[in-house]
């Protein structure tokens, strides 16, 4: 890739890593307070969190939105980004896309202590990545743009790889923020080089990324403003037992009112 090209590069990059970069820094020092005191309540942030968690993926989203409004203006900047169009360099974006889920799971098995449990972060996670997903998808079917490379069909918009690394960082940044703002530094780095390789690769626009990695934040924190608001209610109401049966077994939920 060129100088001017690496410069470009990193003239659009630079506020995608900011922002993340700002969104892990804020919630690691509000987590870092709200453990220390115990007059912090999370009920009384409610409002302010809710408000600082939608600024980073709606500054994305108007990003995505707003580069689109612009005509061509996508493909001048994908001339520039699309440097390993050919694929010559293996820029491991199908792989690393997971790196921060992975990262979740690899510090709870390792004792650390994250904001939930093991089995509620799965759980949280999962429906994270269902919501992701199917809002992904539905939005593809609805835009069906194409992609860069034509070869790869109609389904540019928006980045499904994207939003699963961003799934995954938020996840990281909320569950293990509070041990060291660089955990999810780190995960935000790593999301971020798999939105950039997207683009490198001629697969993805910058708007794609940018919308992706929006839903990906959005859909996660959505989750986590759900469960943490009916948790506690459901707590010691809601039941889980098996229950055999000729075919093999079952799970059984209950609510006890």
């Amino acid at each position: 890739m060129s100088h001017y090209g690496s410069t470009f590069a990193l003239f659009f990059l630079l506020p995608f890593i900011a922002v993340s970069a700002s969104e892990a820094m804020l919630d690691s020092t509000v987590n870092t307070i709200d453990s220390s005191l115990n007059f912090v309540h999370r009920g009384t942030w409610t409002e302010s969190i809710f408000v600082k968690q939608s600024l980073v993926p709606a500054a994305l989203a108007v990003t995505s939105l707003g580069i689109l409004a612009v005509p061509d203006l996508k493909n001048r900047i994908q001339e520039r980004l699309n440097w390993n169009a050919s694929e010559k360099v293996n820029l491991f974006d199908d792989e690393l896309r997971y790196v921060p889920m992975g990262a979740v799971a690899l510090l709870s098995l390792t004792g650390l202590k994250g904001e939930h449990k093991l089995l509620e972060e799965v759980f949280v996670g999962g429906l994270s990545y269902i919501l992701a997903d199917f809002i992904v998808y539905r939005t593809k079917q609805a835009t069906q743009v194409t992609r860069p490379n034509p070869e790869y069909g109609n389904t540019s918009f928006p980045s499904q790889h994207a939003s699963i690394a961003f799934v995954g960082v938020t996840l990281l940044n909320r569950e293990f923020g509070h041990i060291s703002p660089w955990i999810a530094v780190g995960g935000y780095g790593v999301a971020t080089w798999v939105a950039y390789a997207r683009i490198a690769r001629n697969r993805h626009f910058l708007p794609d990324v940018l919308m992706g990695s929006a839903v990906g934040i959005v859909s996660t924190n959505a989750t986590f403003w759900l469960y943490d608001a009916l948790a506690p209610k459901l707590k010691n109401h809601l039941r889980c037992s098996p229950i055999l049966t000729k075919d093999g077994g079952e799970l059984a939920l209950s609510y006890q009112f």
